[in-house]
């Protein structure tokens, strides 16, 4: 069971809920929400020793901590009353982006009224999640356990993405145990006297790493982060799958006909990759590459290896375990992402030829500026991904360890407050059942 880890702020803690979690007194009466929020987590499951560590610096700082778990659920209907919403195609599941939060803990990060809903039966599902579907409070969802048993719940309330933090669906650590979902995935940490103690609680603990992540609430939004599963569905189409022996996923044969070219196609005259993108990156993909020439930058790219071993369309899914239907979607089953350079700039090749080859750096923005997040910042860096996100990111100013944006900071204040969406509050908990590979 995921559940709250006790780190009390004053020396008389309230225990509350069955999770073993404890909030402190000062802590219950927080209203509205606490703004500032810090996370702690790894590139795979979260490491007992991060744990350990992020939780020690929590109770240096005076916070209080939580462990958090998520992973990408089958979904296989949604009925309302006798109607059936929606339903996955025949032997195949809908994939949903899931976390898992103690509820006492969602009534200090969210706010009482999301938390009020949570129970073992009764969960939360976001607001863009929703109205991909059609759904509404009082619907019944039919998730599929890790054992292949189909497990009701009822969708208590449908709250806006900002409050959730960009995850489809929000549950209790109850709810998790019906369906097996066991994973944890980072620490949340909350209640600090200043921003300034929690970050040198994180350095004494060894926590400021390259292996590490640490996303803090009101940090500037990260260039290179990437789309939530709702906002990918949302932009690309939702598909039902069906998850092989091998991994492989079979997908939904109308998704793939109505989203994806019949095969590899060419992109570029000059820069003469081909891949079986999704049709809807298809033009920024060609754009991107376009001005990369223009650029005389195009050298940068390997070609013959992007033809060999890269490309957009690979549909993967990462079981938890070998009977799991709960695991890790691959973006690349989307067809969002591209792989280039797969050798030089090869997942944990730090630093990525990308950002060594003169003319690389140049490259990476220009295909931030055209929608693309680049994987060279990941965690685990993986330089040879650029991922479809809408949106030019060239523009952010951040301080990316490869390739940052160029920006005037004179025109930026360093005092003034970003507006939510321009930090990384919104999407904190985004991630949620999703892996770059």
């Amino acid at each position: 069971m995921i559940a709250a880890v006790a780190v009390p702020v004053l020396a008389e803690a309230l225990p509350i809920g069955n999770g073993g979690a404890t909030v402190t007194e000062s802590a219950l009466r927080l209203s509205p929400p606490v703004e500032d929020i810090v996370t702690v987590y790894d590139s795979g499951a979260l490491d007992a020793s991060t744990e350990t560590r992020a939780v020690a610096a929590a109770r240096q700082a005076r916070a209080d901590a939580t462990v958090v778990g998520s992973a990408s659920i089958a979904m296989q209907r949604i009925r309302r009353g006798s109607a059936t919403v929606q339903a996955a195609p025949a032997l195949m599941s809908i994939p949903m982006g899931t976390t898992v939060i103690d509820a006492d803990v969602v009534g200090i990060l969210m706010g009482p009224d999301v938390s009020a809903v949570l129970s073992a039966t009764s969960i939360v599902m976001s607001t863009r999640t929703a109205s991909l579907r059609g759904a509404q409070a009082g619907d019944v969802v039919t998730l599929r356990s890790a054992f292949g048993s189909d497990v009701d719940f009822t969708i208590g309330a449908v709250v806006a993405d900002e409050i959730t933090g960009g995850t489809e669906l929000l549950i209790a650590p109850e709810a998790a145990q019906r369906i097996a979902l066991e994973r944890k995935s980072r620490v949340v940490m909350w209640g600090f006297e200043s921003r300034a103690e929690i970050d040198e609680a994180l350095a004494d603990e060894g926590l400021v790493s390259t292996r590490i992540r640490i996303r803090r609430s009101w940090d500037p939004f990260d260039p290179d982060s990437t789309l939530g599963m709702a906002r990918s569905k949302e932009l690309l189409g939702e598909f039902g799958y069906r998850v092989e022996s091998s991994g492989a996923v079979t997908q939904e044969a109308a998704w793939q006909a109505a989203n994806l070219p019949s095969g590899r196609r060419l992109l570029n005259d000059t820069i003469r990759i081909i891949a079986k993108c999704h049709l809807v990156i298809e033009p920024a993909l060609q754009a991107a590459l376009a001005e990369a020439a223009a650029a005389g930058v195009g050298g940068v790219f390997d070609v013959g290896d992007a033809n060999l071993a890269g490309g957009c369309h690979n549909p993967r899914f990462n079981r938890l375990s070998q009977s799991s239907t709960i695991g890790f979607l691959s973006r690349h089953s989307w067809a969002m992402a591209i792989d280039i350079n797969t050798r030089g700039s090869c997942q944990g090749c730090a630093p990525p030829d990308f950002a060594t080859d003169p003319g690389g750096c140049t490259a990476v923005r220009i295909f931030r500026k055209h929608g693309f997040a680049w994987g060279g910042n990941f965690l685990t860096p993986d330089g040879m991904h650029f991922e479809y996100v809408g949106e030019p990111r060239d523009t952010f100013p951040y301080p990316s360890r490869y390739c940052p944006n160029i920006v005037d900071n004179s025109l930026l204040d360093p005092d003034a407050e970003l507006p939510i969406e321009m930090t990384q509050r919104a999407t904190i908990f985004a991630d949620a059942g999703l892996v770059a590979e």
